[in-house]
């Protein structure tokens, strides 16, 4: 697991959520000051391509902010093609001689830090983190012994109602509705994130239904073979270049390259930095899945310092999984969830297990 003398790895390497939900909710402008969550990075580059005044992304652990240190390093120096090649959508021989190029771009200890585990580079980065090689070793092997045929039609069908015809009538059986339930219950996913920070609040009755319930919402809305999470869950790696994650689009690899963005990473606990930052000076929120690493009282201290920050209106996104927190609605004029919005996103995302908080915030003077 590319790990030495008990050091953690990285538990995100790709992207996991949808970024065409985050630009649609937040509706950045080259004004903004954001704050984002870093994770994988992935969301966070994607907020580059509106170019915004300054983005500071923040995560607890060192690796991620590596990691997004890494793919925007890799961004600027690389080509289209030798940058797909690198972070492992393609074939490769030399990422190691890559990476080394990258050195004059990237802090010393981002430096040190990937090569303790030059192997997860040799690998293709993108796909080598915790949660990714469960799907690498175990998910998408295992769909394909079992369901390989059928998974086959579904990523061929042109149409949405003709891949769920295929779904229902030679995937979704018995069978597979055991395996969804065993893979995705509690225990199963606190093996694979091992991280006391993950603390898994669960305000669904039952995990695998949920996700049950996820699939068959996707699978009746969205073509899968278009779908970059879709595919990476049941295939372990992106089939072409139109199924990419957003940050990975052409058109976004150059929207990056052309961004003068302010950029700053932080490591810390997201309440904590934002403790730290000015009354009224930031525009946009990008809080990813942050739900699921705090509990009630941080949920509310999370608000609290959202609130205290914004600008007057300003504009939040967070994603729900398993623990649901809401946008108050109690009547509280200082921050208005966007209904409309939010169940839009509920409905398009192409990640399909999230829903969506979408606020703005009024501010006070």
């Amino acid at each position: 697991m590319y790990t030495k003398n008990n050091e953690k790895w990285i538990l995100y390497s790709t992207c996991d959520e949808d970024s065409f939900s985050e630009l649609r909710a937040l509706n950045i402008t080259p004004d903004d000051r954001v704050i984002s969550v870093t994770g994988s990075g992935c969301r966070t580059l994607s907020l580059l391509t509106q170019n915004p005044r300054s983005v500071v992304s923040v995560d607890f652990s060192p690796g991620q902010n590596y990691l997004l240190e890494l793919k925007l390093a890799a961004i600027r120096a690389l080509s289209y093609d030798t940058l797909l090649a690198f972070l492992g959508v393609e074939e490769c021989n030399n990422r190691m001689s890559i990476f080394e190029s990258l050195a004059d771009r990237m802090p010393a200890a981002a430096m040190a830090y990937f090569r303790r585990h030059s192997r997860a580079i040799k690998d293709g980065i993108l796909f080598s983190g915790r949660h990714e090689r469960f799907y690498v070793k175990v998910v998408a092997p295992l769909a394909h012994l079992l369901f390989g045929r059928h998974l086959k039609h579904l990523f061929s069908a042109s149409t949405v109602e003709e891949q769920y015809r295929i779904y229902k009538q030679q995937i979704d059986g018995r069978l597979w509705r055991k395996l969804v339930r065993g893979g995705f219950s509690e225990k199963t996913l606190r093996l694979i994130l091992n991280d006391a920070n993950y603390h898994i609040k669960i305000d669904v009755p039952s995990i695998g239904d949920y996700i049950l319930q996820r699939l068959d919402h996707t699978f009746s809305h969205h073509l899968a073979k278009d779908n970059h999470w879709v595919s990476f869950m049941f295939n372990g790696k992106y089939p072409n270049r139109t199924s990419l994650p957003h940050f990975l689009l052409r058109d976004s690899y150059d929207a990056i390259r052309n961004a003068t963005t302010k950029m700053t990473l932080v490591t810390d606990n997201l309440i904590h930095y934002l403790r730290t930052v000015p009354n009224r000076s930031v525009d946009k929120f990008s809080l990813s899945d942050v739900t699921s690493c705090i509990d009630t009282e941080e949920f509310k201290a999370l608000l609290s310092e959202v609130f205290r920050t914004a600008r007057a209106g300003a504009h939040l996104c967070y994603r729900n999984f398993l623990a649901k927190y809401s946008v108050p609605r109690d009547g509280d004029v200082r921050m208005r969830r966007e209904d409309a919005v939010s169940s839009a996103l509920d409905r398009d995302d192409l990640a399909f297990v999230y829903s969506f908080e979408v606020a703005t915030i009024g501010g006070t003077s």
